[in-house]
């Protein structure tokens, strides 16, 4: 038995002799960045995100024809009150920033009925001096169309 240790030389790998690994990863369509949109989809985009604001002549129309409008901070729900000879119409409009825009109109002849549907306002909950004022506003013109 020999005791003289044999020395193996090892070759260290230069970063130019590194072999590229054997497989890639495909790249799904899924993987890709998402195309960008149409021009008349981004104008849609943008057109919704943008605040909806009352304009001049929309506020003197409703000063000429009585009726009282209401929003909240962000406009995503607004009110418009009318006294009329039937009643109390009110328009409840719902704008999401992206989706459907819902509009409800309910006419109400007496304020038991004002007072059952201001019970089930989700409003109420949102945006409590919104809320508030639409009870406090829809009562007087009640009141006042007797």
């Amino acid at each position: 038995m020999s005791t003289d240790l044999e020395h193996i030389a090892v070759a260290t790998p230069t970063p130019s002799t590194v072999a590229e690994p054997l497989s890639r990863r495909r790249i799904d369509r899924v993987d890709e960045p998402s195309r960008p949109l149409g021009a008349k989809r981004a104008a849609l985009q943008i057109r919704r995100k943008r605040p909806v604001g009352t304009t001049a002549r929309s506020k003197a129309a409703s000063k000429e024809s009585g009726t009282l409008s209401l929003a909240s901070q962000d406009e995503s729900v607004a009110f418009t009150l009318r006294a009329t000879a039937l009643g109390l119409v009110i328009e409840r409009t719902q704008r999401p920033v992206v989706g459907t825009r819902l509009v409800q109109v309910l006419v109400f002849t007496d304020q038991p009925a004002f007072d059952r549907w201001c019970e089930f306002e989700p409003m109420r909950f949102e945006d409590a001096l919104l809320y508030t004022r639409l009870c406090r506003e829809g009562h007087a013109a009640l009141t006042a169309k007797r």
